[in-house]
């Protein structure tokens, strides 16, 4: 496990090696920086971008899997580095420079304790594919005949990542004062560079690793996730540095066909949205390299070296976080940011709310991820944001970032307007009707519901259409909670997902409105009939009009509201669109004739 103490106590009693590794990266950085400085200066940047691109990865290269790990995200923004630096550290993915085979068919059989022939029956001769931390081999199991992935580790790893760690540990020590005296953020940088340090000694831990694999396999199947596959882990074989899987065919998501990635993308977020807002456990390093698809069609996940944990409370507050997003709720936003430690209690709320849309509007509401930000207004908004709100980040939301941050990317290539929590909805629609015991989400669940105090029918619908991927778009917001989707449910999808488990939470609040539709409706038929008996008796002479004072109260008791006439009114409309027409007129001769009978 990672222990920042105790790895700045071992380099700081060996100058001299971490001497080399500084001397070695201002060797391999300071060139590169000097001839981007150049560039700049020359205008020439936007000419050379292909070439100072393929710089870029080669000196990611050369200082090791620490910095290839931070090419691997980038590779897959092209809204932020550009199409040629995309591409360039695309190559970062599986062409990252191979050791020999020989050292890891050594590595292998001190690891298996027996010769590699014992165990399969072929092996390899080249690797199949080279990541930062490991390179794959294919086999044959002697044992079956089974077809595996051995992932071994790259010899003398540990070395060079805790000597990278002491630096940037050593930076953000050195940062610390100056951030602090330039600036009102909170964000603790050193427990964030623990947390993600943390995270990357995980992933050198390749037992570890066997164990994430296994238990997200199972969690897929407990959650009857659909076309989302985990390889086997042969435990018997693997070790520290050795990991023995179930070999999977298929090629990278990014290089299938864009009808196929958007298909899948929706695949992928269903998946990473349950285990970041269900399960608590979350797939952490989603790039390129580790999703593909399959001759079936199917998802498949790989490396899980980095995960991370979310605790519950939390959870419930980022689905009511995306809501409050989706509608550009930026009050109730604030309450969520202060829930999730982002901001403290005493935070200037005006100010943050004004804000709050120039940050998130580029990202989040046009779609298209960075292109169609103005990088130069946005980056004068955040200096001002830094300088006067003190904000923190909670250190494992830089692992959701980097999780969001990789989906999104890849979503971008199929779809170049792609909005993530516009995709996230029906995700989170289905979340806050399915849970019955959760003050957050049932809190959640009513602002959705309840408009202007009153139960509002529409957005009844409109919930339940979301739930069901038929999402109702407005140009201010994300999501439309009172715009029912033209192209919409039908009646029986409405009634089978209203009765299934995936509806616990919503029937419990349906239950009460359905018991105050019914009282309308009783007291409108009273109302009704005691109006029909009153004219009746009107006709009569008054000596003669016996009972007519206790019809005449029950008439008054049963008169409906304004508000009341307005519920059944949105009733009736939600009838018409899934009932049809003949039934919903039946329902409004109704309401005209109790109204005529009302006005005479």
């Amino acid at each position: 496990r990672y222990d920042g103490a105790t790895i700045r106590k071992y380099w700081d009693k060996r100058p001299v090696e971490l001497q080399s590794r500084w001397t070695f990266f201002l060797g391999v950085v300071v060139p590169f920086g000097t001839k981007l400085l150049r560039n700049l200066t020359a205008g020439t940047i936007e000419k050379n971008q292909r070439e100072l691109a393929r710089d870029f990865r080669i000196v990611l290269e050369r200082l090791g899997p620490t910095f290839v790990k931070l090419g691997q995200v980038l590779s897959i923004r092209p809204d932020i580095v550009g199409r040629d630096a995309s591409d360039e550290l695309a190559l970062l993915q599986d062409a990252v420079p191979v050791f020999p085979t020989a050292i890891a068919r050594e590595v292998i059989e001190e690891e298996l304790g027996q010769k590699l022939e014992d165990v399969f029956s072929d092996f390899s001769d080249e690797p199949v594919a080279a990541a930062s931390l490991a390179q794959v081999y294919q086999a044959t199991l002697k044992s079956t005949g089974q077809k595996v992935a051995i992932k071994v580790q790259r010899p003398g790893l540990l070395p060079i990542v805790t000597k990278d760690l002491y630096v940037m540990r050593r930076g953000v020590e050195w940062a610390e004062p100056i951030r602090k005296r330039f600036s009102a953020e909170r964000t603790n940088y050193m427990e964030l560079l623990n947390t993600w340090a943390g995270g990357f000694y995980e992933e050198l831990d390749f037992k570890n690793e066997a164990y994430n694999q296994i238990q997200f396999k199972e969690l897929l199947v407990k959650s009857d996730i659909q076309n989302v596959i985990v390889p086997e882990v042969f435990e018997e074989y693997s070790s520290r540095r050795l990991l023995v899987s179930e070999w999977i065919d298929g090629v990278k998501l990014t290089q299938a066909d864009p009808e196929e990635i958007e298909k899948l993308v929706d695949v992928g977020n269903s998946a990473f949205l349950t285990q970041l807002l269900d399960w608590g456990v979350f797939h952490g390093d989603p790039h390129p390299g580790n999703l593909l698809v399959t001759p079936e069609g199917k998802l498949c996940i790989l490396d899980f070296g980095l995960m991370a944990n979310i605790p519950g409370e939390d959870r419930n507050k980022m689905v009511s976080a995306v809501i409050h997003v989706a509608n550009k709720d930026f009050g109730q936003l604030v309450d969520d940011l202060i829930d999730l430690k982002f901001l403290p209690n005493d935070v200037d709320r005006p100010k943050v709310e004004t804000v709050m849309g120039k940050v998130l509007g580029p990202f989040v509401y046009q779609g298209g991820g960075a292109k169609n930000v103005d990088f130069r207004s946005l980056a004068r908004d955040l200096a001002g944001v830094t300088r006067e709100i003190p904000f923190s980040i909670p250190p494992y939301y830089a692992l959701v970032g980097r999780a969001i941050i990789s989906l999104e990317g890849i979503a971008l290539q199929a779809d170049p307007d792609y909005r993530l929590v516009m995709e996230a909805y029906p995700y989170v629609a289905r979340r806050v009707m399915s849970e019955d015991d959760t003050p957050e989400l049932q809190k959640a669940l009513a602002e959705i519901l309840y408009k202007d105090g009153g139960f509002s029918v529409n957005r009844l619908a409109a919930l339940l259409n979301s739930a069901m991927g038929y999402v109702g778009m407005s140009k201010d917001a994300i999501v439309d909670f009172d715009s029912i989707p033209e192209d919409g449910a039908t009646a029986s999808k409405f009634v089978e997902f209203i009765l299934s488990n995936q509806s616990k939470s919503i029937r419990s609040t349906l239950s009460v409105e359905l018991a105050k539709a019914i009282d309308i409706v009783l007291r409108r038929m009273v109302r009704l009939r005691t109006s029909e008996i009153l004219s009746s008796m009107n006709r009569v002479p008054a000596p003669f009009r016996i009972g007519y004072n206790s019809v005449s109260k029950a008439n008054e008791l049963s008169a409906i509201r304004k508000d009341e006439e307005l519920y059944v009114d949105s009733l009736i409309a939600l009838s018409s669109q899934l009932l049809g027409v003949s039934q919903a007129r039946y329902f409004s001769m109704n309401t005209h004739a109790l109204a005529a009978k009302d006005r005479h």
